[in-house]
């Protein structure tokens, strides 16, 4: 690991002409975001870029003299993601000539990306159908599209799934699709070193969270499925977009879909006998004071779960009420 004098930030050097890059971000957890770099053919692939503003800019830039680099030596600059800490600096960096590749699904959230209040709207119906309390309804009218979010516009290549980024690699990056955590993160592995880059979708030691949009989501089952997709993909390690490098992946991902399995568990055992909105039921799993925030992340995990059973159907979803129901399915025996 070699500490920069002059961008301040770590850089280590994993093998096969590969560089991760602990960049900081404006809050403290997670405080960083790993960028990586990797060297294909006379020029380098960027994975993820950190969020927008002018020293996070320079802190890149500085971080690319430290390796003798400059922004005409990146071709590529990709996100595994629509978040702002992993893409938005991702349009000052285009402004150097750099092309931006995003899964082939990302236009069509280009403008929830840029703009907050449309991005939560549905999700502050959808909360309130599931008996959110009034003041956490208000504050998310408040929400507006941070500074640190960039401006985002459709990107110059579209990733498919299981092929290569068109028009600038030879190959050594393959794309896998792994929604869940985002509904257009995509995973790369590394032909060349069998590095697994995963985003947000495998972290070292946090489970990302699993949103909801509305009543309809089933992002913990796409999550779900990542998972068990990534398990049989030949991978020596995993660079996650947090945290450090993952040394024992399938480990990791077993760890992963196991606290899955006991949350449905618990959502299952609070259930019980009873009939609770959504609200009630985070309120049960998550009883600790959490921030307004966290609370937002918390629902949105509860009612991902809840989605989950009911979809397996184990639990009942009664929405002819004000406020949606849940309640465990009756088993019929014959």
């Amino acid at each position: 690991m070699e500490n920069n004098s002059e961008s301040l930030i770590p850089i280590e050097s994993l093998h096969d002409g590969i560089y991760r890059l602990v960049v900081p971000l404006p809050w403290s957890s997670p405080g960083f975001v790993n960028v990586y770099l990797i060297e294909d053919q006379d020029k380098y692939i960027m994975i993820d870029c950190g969020v927008a503003g002018d020293v996070e800019f320079d802190v890149l830039t500085n971080a690319l003299k430290e390796l003798n680099l400059a922004w005409t030596d990146i071709k590529l600059l990709i996100g595994t993601h629509l978040h702002t800490d992993h893409i938005g600096l991702s349009e000052i960096i285009r402004k150097e000539g750099v092309l931006l590749g995003l899964y082939e699904n990302s236009v069509d959230y280009v403008e929830k990306y840029n703009d907050w209040k449309l991005r939560f709207q549905d999700l502050a119906d959808y909360s309130k159908r599931e008996g959110a309390p009034k003041e956490f309804l208000e504050n998310m009218k408040l929400i507006e599209t941070p500074k640190f979010a960039g401006t985002l516009t459709n990107p110059d290549v579209l990733i498919k799934d299981g092929k290569s980024p068109e028009k600038t690699t030879k190959g050594r990056l393959q794309a896998i699709f792994t929604p869940g955590h985002d509904a257009s993160e995509v995973s790369f592995i590394d032909n060349k070193s069998k590095i697994l880059f995963s985003g947000d979708h495998i972290l070292p030691r946090i489970t990302p969270f699993i949103p909801v949009d509305d009543e309809n989501s089933n992002t913990l089952e796409d999550f779900l499925e990542s998972l068990e997709k990534i398990l049989p993909v030949d991978k020596t390690l995993i660079a996650p977009g947090h945290g450090e490098i993952i040394e024992d992946p399938n480990k990791r991902i077993e760890q992963m879909i196991l606290h899955h399995k006991k949350r449905l568990e618990s959502v299952l055992k609070l259930l019980g006998e009873e009939t609770l909105s959504g609200w009630e039921v985070c309120e049960k799993l998550f009883p600790q004071r959490l921030n307004i925030m966290n609370k937002r992340l918390a629902l949105q995990e509860t009612l991902s779960h809840l989605q989950y059973l009911k979809n397996k159907g184990l639990v009942v979803h009664n929405t002819d009420n004000k406020y949606f129901l849940w309640s465990k399915a009756i088993r019929k025996y014959s």
